[in-house]
């Protein structure tokens, strides 16, 4: 049963609401903006338009929703300790490899944080808090995801410590860290070279 709870996380997280959202609105994500499927693209792309937020806002909150998801269906397939953060990571590395999409997804962030906030509410608010307060100062998704992701495996380590998140987790959460930042390695280049595009406040990029 805990090869079925993996198989239904990795099938959740490979679900591509960007993909869904861009074929909605008439646009492939793939192939405008960055190419990224994920909610950053598809509001620079689509989000010039009501209609178009509206869409985005789908790709954010089934993004975060199936990594949530996956977490909590676990336990009701598999009664393993690592069923739920196995799940987890699964639907995350079902959103960066895709099978329906050749294995080229997106970068994670928001499923990662969908994970968190499955596996604990503590730690889920805070790493959306510290995303929300980073783009909300600087104005770049890309900053946001990379401060969030870093700090990841430093509020794990100390949820683990007082004992309110799975020892097990731990090591799941620092791949899930290592691998957004893997995936983030081109607007690295970018923020380094000072290239990095950001949001203005009606949502258009610099």
């Amino acid at each position: 049963m805990m090869l079925f709870a993996l198989l239904v996380g990795y099938l959740l997280g490979s679900i591509p609401a960007g993909v869904i959202a861009g074929k909605l609105a008439g646009v492939d994500l793939r192939n405008a903006g960055s190419g990224n499927i994920g909610f950053t693209n598809a509001m620079r792309v689509l989000g010039k338009e009501r209609r178009g937020k509206i869409l985005s806002g789908f790709v954010l909150v089934w993004d975060l929703g199936k990594g949530a998801l996956a977490v909590w269906i676990a336990p009701h397939i598999s009664t393993l300790p690592l069923a739920p953060v196995g799940a987890g990571f699964l639907a995350f590395l079902g959103h960066l490899y895709p099978v329906w999409l050749r294995f080229r997804g997106g970068k994670g962030v928001a499923v990662g944080l969908g994970v968190c906030l499955g596996l604990s509410w503590l730690l889920g608010v805070a790493m959306l808090s510290m995303w929300v307060i980073v783009f909300a100062v600087t104005r770049v998704s890309s900053v946001a995801a990379l401060t969030a992701y870093f700090f990841l495996p430093l509020l794990s380590a100390y949820l683990t410590r007082q004992g309110t998140l799975p020892p097990e987790d731990l090591i799941y959460l620092v791949v899930i860290s290592i691998l957004v930042w893997f995936r983030h390695h081109d607007n690295i280049r970018r923020l380094v070279r000072g290239e990095e595009s950001a949001f203005r406040k009606k949502g258009k990029a610099s």
